[in-house]
């Protein structure tokens, strides 16, 4: 079910881009990162786990087990906090390379908005079988920092080679 999403995203992006780049004032490839970026969160986290494909829905609790980020040692291997991790960099990255106008400031704002509304979904909507955790936000709000982070690193350097 993510990969059709993921298709749908992607379809959406080649139709959307081209407008939604000049409404935000921002490269062609920027905006079709930054709409790749939104529609792979989307398609990872909102899409049916395979057990509520068998009819098994979530508990519709929040398991606030972990209150802030993870520790280093659980980033450094491959598990659910370093995937959480990692989904939020490209949106981040692109969100890093947006000009700096209103519009990108209102992009900033859902994209930092999206791992809240994520997890609220999964909590309430339960026939997704996918579980609300804190941890995902802390999770996920630490790989948009460190891609909006490696976004505004690279604005210069891009610039660079453009001129």
């Amino acid at each position: 079910m993510s990969v059709l999403l993921l298709v749908i995203a992607v379809i959406i992006i080649v139709f959307l881009s081209p407008a939604t780049a000049r409404r935000l004032g921002a490269s062609r490839p920027v905006t079709a990162l930054l709409m790749f970026g939104f529609g792979l969160v989307i398609a990872a986290t909102l899409s049916p786990d395979v057990d509520a494909l068998a009819g098994i829905g979530s508990d519709g609790t929040c398991d606030l087990s972990r209150i802030g980020f993870a520790p280093i040692a659980d980033l450094t291997r491959v598990n659910m906090s370093s995937l959480n991790v990692l989904l939020f960099v490209p949106l981040g990255v692109a969100v890093g390379l947006l000009p700096r106008t209103r519009a990108a400031a209102i992009v900033t704002l859902a994209a930092i908005s999206l791992t809240f509304v994520v997890e609220g979904v999964q909590l309430i909507v339960t026939a997704l079988g996918r579980g609300c955790q804190s941890a995902d936000l802390f999770d996920n709000l630490m790989g948009l920092g460190i891609g909006i982070g490696i976004g505004l690193l690279a604005r210069p350097v891009l610039r660079a080679l453009r001129d």
